[in-house]
């Protein structure tokens, strides 16, 4: 699949999904998850750190499973297909988001 293809099925995909999430929102619950992490983990920050390490792998892989099935890119033959079709898709997203981010630079919002 070329890079042009893969983008225009990220634009797809992500187009439809304005739902954003305020960041203070974001960062209180984070806080409030690392919080909770510390006191069920009595302090003990290189298990806290496993937790919030496996929590975030199961995020990228939900993430990348809701890509896949909405993407409509067929069956990849391999581990390196799959992670081709991806990084072109990602990098597509990181862009958009990039440019999002130095716009709000710019407005000095950030």
């Amino acid at each position: 699949m070329t890079s042009t293809k893969a983008s225009r099925i990220g634009e797809e995909i992500w187009k439809t999904r304005v739902d954003k999430v305020n960041a203070e929102l974001v960062t209180l619950t984070y806080g409030t998850i690392v919080a909770q992490l510390c006191n069920d983990y009595d302090g003990d920050y290189i298990e806290v750190n496993k937790q919030l390490d496996k929590m975030g792998y199961n995020i990228g892989m939900r993430l990348i499973e809701d890509f896949l099935a909405k993407s409509n890119t067929g069956r990849c033959a391999n581990f390196r297909e799959t992670a081709d079709m991806i990084s072109k898709v990602l990098a597509y997203l990181d862009e958009l988001f990039f440019d999002e981010v130095r716009a709000l630079s710019a407005n000095q919002r950030v």
